[in-house]
């Protein structure tokens, strides 16, 4: 299997952790041109006044807020998101440079996000953290599960 885009789901847990370990080695053996997509699912339909640090919504509800005001202000809190998840992996993106892409976007549904992003961006390989939780878990919604039952790549999960 050539692997030149391996995608990432990253949520700052120590199984993403290691995932993004896992994934960086793998890039590592398939050569240069090989690129890990590291992305962040945020919950979109959880966004409140409080994550827009500071922006006014002028009292104005979120939902009664029209298409391309409600759009500027999710962009305002994804690029904030981006920047505090690059913040935390700095040292990875130090040690694979250009070879490292960071993302984040905001969807309501991590499973359905992550899928899209995944054909989106032609990816080879999904690699992933999971807890471990066992089979009761999976059934019951994991993002890893639901991921794995709705790829049309290969996914592996790294515990």
């Amino acid at each position: 299997m050539k692997l030149e885009t391996i995608l990432v789901p990253y949520d700052g847990s120590e199984q993403a952790k290691r995932a993004l370990e896992y994934a960086k080695d793998l890039a590592a053996i398939a050569g240069g041109a090989c690129c890990v997509r590291a992305v962040h699912v945020m919950p979109s339909d959880l966004i409140n006044e409080k994550d827009l640090d500071g922006s006014s919504l002028e009292g104005v509800p979120l939902g009664l807020l029209g298409r391309e005001e409600y759009q500027g202000l999710l962009n305002k809190v994804v690029d904030r998101a981006r920047e505090r998840v690059k913040e935390g992996l700095q040292d990875v993106i130090d040690e694979m440079g250009d070879s490292l892409v960071v993302d984040v976007i905001a969807d309501p549904s991590a499973v359905d996000a992550l899928v899209y992003y995944a054909k989106k961006h032609d990816a080879d390989l999904i690699v992933m953290g999971r807890r471990g939780l066992g089979g009761l878990r999976g059934m019951l919604g994991s993002v890893s599960y639901g991921v794995l039952h709705g790829a049309d790549i290969p996914v592996l999960t790294v515990k």
